[in-house]
C-alpha cells in the first residue's frame, strides 16, 4: 500500500509540474504572438470588407488598395527594413574585414596589389592622428578576439586560457579563486615589440575604407627620437622608392627618371609639428639695390638653365621681383572692398612694370586702363599675418620701407598670383634641405648651405644653438616664425625670415 501511494503521488507531482510548465510558455507565447494574432485579424477585417460592396467608396474602388500601395512603397528599394538590412550587414563585413599589414614590398604588394593610392602619408611612430587612432584600435579589438578565440580552443583541449587545471582553483560554486596576479594577463594598452603601430607608419590618403597600412620596422618611437628622425626616414625612402645611397627622395627621383613610381608621399602632420617643417624663405631688406641683386642672381641662373637645354621644374615661377611690404600689407587689409583693391592693384602693376627684369606681362597688363586681378599665395597671406602685431599693418615711414622677394605666376592674361618661394619638404629631409632645393627648383635662386646651416638651430637641421621662435639668432640675422593654425587647422609650416643671403 505503501508503495502504491508513493507512486501515485510521484505521478501528480509529474502531471502538476508539466501543466505549470504549459501555463509559462503558453503566457510567453501569447506575449510574443499578440502583435501576428492582431495583424492576422487586421487582414481577415480587411478581406471582409473587400468583399462586402457596401465598404467601397463613391468612385467603386476599394478602401484596401491605397492601403496596399503604401505597404508596397514602404518596402520597396531604398526605403524601409529590407534595404536597412543590407546596409547594416555590410557596414558590419567591412568592419570586420582584417587590417592588412605589409613590412616588405611597398610598390610590388603595398602599392599595385593592395592599395592603388596616387597620395600617402608617412606618421610618426605612436601618434595621435584620428585615422591611425580609429585603426589601432581596430587592431587591438581583433588582437584581443584572437587571444579569446586561442583561449577557449586551449580550453576544449582541457587547459583554461593556457593553465592547466592543477594551476587554478574553483569555489564550490564552480567560480576561480586563482590570484590575478599569477596569471599572464596582457593589456590592449600595454607596449608590444610586435606592435606595427610603434614604427615609421605609412597609409594610402583616400577616403576609402581598405584598411591597409605599410609599416617600417626598425624605427619604433625611441630610435625616431633618439635619431631625430632622419635616419628612420631615410630607411624608409630607400623601401619606397628603392636602394640609392642619397639621403632625400628628390636625389631618388632624379637617379633613375624611367622609374619614377606614379605616386606621392608627404609627411603627416604628426610628423611636421614633431619633427622637422616645410619651409619657406622671405627675403626682406630696407634697400631696394640690395634685395635686387639677389633676384638678379636668381634671373641669371634661370637663363643659364634654359640655354643649357635643361627644363624649368613645373613649379617654376614666371617672374620675380621686389615689391613694398606696405602695399602687400594694404591689398591684404583691403579684402573685397572694391574701389580698395582697384586701388592697391594700380600700385602693385605700376611697382611690376618698372622692374626691367620682368619681360614676361602680357599686353593687357602692360596697359594702364585694363583691369587685372592680383591675389596672393596662402603662404605670403600667412607670413603677413605672422608678421604683424595683432593685426595691425606696421607703420613705416618714407625713410623705412621695406621691400620683400615674391614670385609672380600669369594665370591668365588678366590675373596674377604672388608667393613666397618653398614647399613641403621629402622624406629624410631636414627643413633646411628642403628650404635649399625648393627655393632653387621654383625661382633658381641658390642659397648658400654652409651659410644657412651655421645660422639656424638644430631644430631646423642646422648647427645653431636652439632658441624658440619668434627670436632672431645670433649671426645672420634669420628670424624663424611657426603659425600655430592657418584657417582653423594646424599649421606645420616654418617661415625663414632673413636679409638677402650670400648664394653659390
Amino acid at each position: 500500500m505503501l508503495r502504491t501511494a508513493t507512486r501515485r503521488f510521484n505521478a501528480a507531482d509529474i502531471v502538476y509540474n508539466t501543466i505549470m510548465q504549459g501555463r509559462g510558455r503558453g503566457a510567453a507565447r501569447g506575449r510574443s504572438d499578440r502583435g501576428g494574432r492582431e495583424q492576422q485579424h487586421m487582414r481577415s477585417t480587411t478581406s471582409s470588407s473587400s468583399r462586402d460592396p457596401s465598404n467601397s467608396n463613391k468612385n467603386g474602388t476599394n478602401n484596401h488598395r491605397p492601403r496596399r500601395t503604401q505597404q508596397y512603397k514602404a518596402s520597396g528599394r531604398g526605403s524601409g527594413r529590407h534595404s536597412n538590412t543590407r546596409s547594416t550587414s555590410n557596414q558590419q563585413t567591412n568592419h570586420k574585414k582584417p587590417i592588412n599589414i605589409e613590412t616588405i614590398n611597398f610598390q610590388s604588394i603595398f602599392h599595385n596589389k593592395l592599395c592603388r593610392a596616387a597620395k600617402y602619408k608617412v606618421h610618426a611612430p605612436q601618434c595621435s592622428c584620428p585615422k591611425v587612432d580609429k585603426l589601432r584600435q581596430r587592431y587591438k579589438s581583433t588582437q584581443i578576439k584572437a587571444k579569446t578565440n586561442n583561449e577557449t580552443a586551449t580550453t576544449t583541449s582541457g587547459n583554461i586560457g593556457g593553465y592547466s587545471n592543477d594551476q587554478i582553483q574553483f569555489d564550490i560554486d564552480g567560480n576561480i579563486t586563482h590570484q590575478l596576479s599569477q596569471l599572464d594577463i596582457t593589456s590592449p594598452n600595454s607596449n608590444d615589440d610586435n606592435n606595427p603601430f610603434d614604427n615609421l607608419i605609412v597609409l594610402p590618403d583616400t577616403k576609402g575604407s581598405n584598411p591597409s597600412i605599410y609599416s617600417c620596422t626598425n624605427t619604433n618611437l625611441q630610435s625616431f627620437q633618439k635619431n631625430n628622425g632622419i635616419s628612420c626616414e631615410q630607411k624608409l625612402a630607400i623601401e619606397i622608392f628603392g636602394n640609392t645611397s642619397t639621403t632625400t627622395t628628390d636625389k631618388v627621383h632624379s637617379t633613375n627618371k624611367k622609374k619614377i613610381p606614379p605616386f606621392k608621399v608627404n609627411c603627416a602632420i604628426c610628423i611636421l609639428t614633431t619633427h622637422q617643417r616645410n619651409g619657406f624663405v622671405a627675403i626682406i631688406s630696407n634697400s631696394y639695390d640690395e634685395l635686387q641683386s639677389t633676384i638678379t642672381s636668381a634671373r641669371k641662373s634661370t637663363l643659364m638653365k634654359q640655354s643649357n637645354g635643361k627644363k624649368l621644374h613645373a613649379d617654376h615661377a614666371h617672374f620675380v621681383c621686389a615689391l613694398k611690404l606696405s602695399s602687400l600689407y594694404s591689398l591684404l587689409s583691403a579684402g573685397k572692398t572694391r574701389s580698395k583693391n582697384e586701388m592697391v592693384t594700380k600700385d602693385i602693376l605700376i611697382q611690376i612694370r618698372n622692374d626691367n627684369g620682368v619681360d614676361c606681362l602680357s599686353s593687357e597688363m602692360t596697359n594702364e586702363s585694363a583691369s587685372v586681378q592680383i591675389k596672393m599665395g596662402h603662404h605670403l597671406t600667412s607670413l603677413l599675418w605672422l608678421l604683424q602685431d595683432d593685426k595691425q599693418p606696421p607703420k613705416s615711414s618714407n625713410n623705412n620701407v621695406k621691400y620683400i622677394m615674391v614670385m609672380g605666376y600669369i594665370d591668365s592674361s588678366h590675373a596674377i598670383e604672388l608667393d613666397l618661394p618653398g614647399g613641403k619638404r621629402h622624406l629624410g629631409e631636414t627643413t633646411i634641405q628642403g628650404v635649399i632645393r625648393e627655393v632653387e627648383e621654383e625661382c633658381s635662386l641658390q642659397i648658400d648651405h654652409d651659410w644657412l646651416v651655421g645660422n639656424v638651430s638644430k631644430r631646423y637641421g642646422g648647427n645653431n644653438k636652439d632658441m624658440t621662435t619668434r627670436e632672431e639668432e645670433e649671426g645672420g640675422g634669420i628670424q624663424v616664425l611657426e603659425p600655430r593654425k592657418v584657417k582653423g587647422s594646424v599649421s606645420g609650416d616654418a617661415f625663414f625670415v632673413m636679409s638677402p643671403p650670400p648664394t653659390m
